[in-house]
């Protein structure tokens, strides 16, 4: 990719209508989110006004360094970086923007449950009693480790949150130093703008600082082991390090076993069974090694615990996704939702196989992941950060294409905002709890978001993928299946 082709012009066109958008939002903001209820629940829920308002400091801010970037160095932009997230965290914490946020409250009183040895108690029976330990272990150990050394202040997490961010941005620096010179339209004048998108993105200023997500814990992982993978190819001993820091993603998050399942297929397909055999070792007695505890009080019951959590999900509330069904309406078993998996599998091996003769590159990683988030059960604004610091080093060949694709993520998660803002306003005066449980599914607050909200998110990762792969086969196989699950929700749920 070449930045050329934006002009001058066309930069300074860019930031004129950033800063119009600035200022427009800032104020319909203000105005019409003035009320005394919402601005409390924003600030122990949702913080909608204030993330609507950084929507419009963030594209701003990043059309401003974009009209500039030949000013920029990479180290530069580094040091801008830090600059905005500790000016942000400080923001945050003089004015006491806690993370209230319900998951946060939820996970953190997992540590205290570990402590007093209720991990070797028996499984209830109960989806809803056992779900705090249905996490993968590592996601466990983490929130625990933090209650051990700090107890969980909500200060000091966000300062761990922070470190570790510093250290996703570190290795994306170090990533595109690594493949500059074998990456297709990797420069550094093409990094320089993805850093800077990152900079001033959205999503992991509210995820990782604002909310508190635990999510950068993982990403950061997982970069370290794309660090060690391309490392391997000039020194294959590295292999071995990268399936190590995958696992870690794996028993942090599920998400890491399918660039795993990736680098496997290849070593498959490529006939290096001794490899592939010490790898599948490698990853088992990792990710029994560190769920040991789970697996000595009962291996059999966590894994069934862990495997039936999502056919449990349906797609009645805001987190479920139009690939889980109800299927007690339909009368049939819950392993019915196993089907998107299936789905997702072949399309998978299909694109492993057609690619693995070919340079494995970052697009090989991004391609795995965006699959499976396409047909994730579970839907997550924060699952776009899986993919996010992969796009911001390669750009996907493309600003225009770049910009297009963010905008597509960017603007699910807002709407995803001005959707709760919405509620706030159709019912003044009530608590989030009364507005969220009394009022929202009945008005059809659930449908709208599954119908449209979703549907940005999702499109999203069907312009991503093939923006890298150029496959009709796959967008055909991908739209194919969603149109019927797509329409079928849309019926039942309408």
């Amino acid at each position: 990719m070449n930045p050329a082709p934006v002009s001058s012009r066309n930069r300074t066109l860019m930031l004129i209508a950033a800063l119009v958008f600035l200022v427009i939002n800032t104020i319909t903001v203000i105005l019409v989110c003035d009320s005394k209820s919402i601005f409390e629940s924003d600030k122990i829920y949702w913080n909608t006004k204030i993330i609507l308002i950084l929507t419009g400091i963030c594209f701003g801010g990043f059309f401003l360094t974009f009209k500039f970037l030949k000013v920029f160095t990479v180290n530069k932009l580094f040091l801008l970086f830090l600059i905005i997230r500790i000016a942000f965290l400080s923001y945050l914490i003089i004015f006491d923007y806690g993370v209230q946020n319900i998951d946060f409250g939820f996970y953190s009183a997992i540590p205290p449950r570990v402590l007093n040895g209720d991990l070797f108690t028996p499984y209830t029976g109960d989806a809803v009693l056992d779900t705090w330990r249905l996490y993968p272990p590592l996601f466990i150990w983490w929130y625990t480790y933090n209650y051990v050394i700090y107890g969980l202040d909500i200060i000091i997490w966000r300062l761990v949150n922070l470190l570790l961010e510093i250290g996703i941005v570190y290795v994306m620096i170090q990533l595109s130093k690594e493949n500059v010179a074998t990456e297709k339209g990797w420069t550094e004048e093409n990094f320089k703008i993805g850093l800077s998108f990152y900079i001033f993105a959205l999503t992991p200023l509210v995820a990782i600082l604002l909310y508190g997500n635990m999510i950068a814990f993982p990403v950061l992982l997982s970069l370290i082991g794309f660090l060690f993978y391309f490392r391997s190819k000039k020194n294959p001993k590295y292999l071995y390090h990268a399936v190590f820091f995958l696992t870690l993603v794996f028993v942090t998050e599920g998400f890491g076993a399918l660039w795993i399942v990736g680098i496997l297929l290849v070593e498959f397909f490529k006939r290096n069974f001794r490899r592939l055999l010490v790898l599948g070792v490698e990853v088992v007695a990792t990710a029994c090694l560190i769920g040991l505890p789970f697996l000595i009080n009962d291996a059999m019951g966590y894994l069934q615990k862990i495997l039936a959590n999502t056919h449990l999900m349906t797609s009645s509330n805001w987190d479920g996704t139009i690939w889980v069904l109800d299927w007690k309406f339909f009368g049939f078993p819950s392993s019915i939702n196993s089907i998107p998996v299936l789905f997702a599998v072949i399309l998978t091996i299909y694109y492993v196989y057609k690619s693995y003769r070919s340079e494995i590159s970052l697009d090989f990683f991004v391609v795995i992941i965006s699959i499976f988030l396409f047909f994730s059960p579970a839907f997550s604004p924060w699952h776009y950060l899986w993919v996010f610091p992969l796009i911001c080093l390669n750009i996907i060949y493309s600003f225009r294409k770049f910009l297009i694709t963010n905008l597509l993520f960017v603007g699910y998660f807002v709407f995803f905002i001005v959707w709760f803002v919405s509620a706030y306003l159709s019912f003044p005066g009530e608590s989030y709890s009364v507005i969220f449980h009394t009022y929202m599914e009945p008005a059809g607050y659930f449908v709208v978001l599954i119908g449209i909200i979703h549907l940005i998110f999702q499109m999203g990762f069907v312009y991503l993928i093939y923006s890298y792969t150029k496959s009709k086969i796959l967008v055909l196989g991908l739209l194919t299946s969603f149109i019927g699950y797509y329409i079928l929700n849309i019926c039942l749920y309408g």
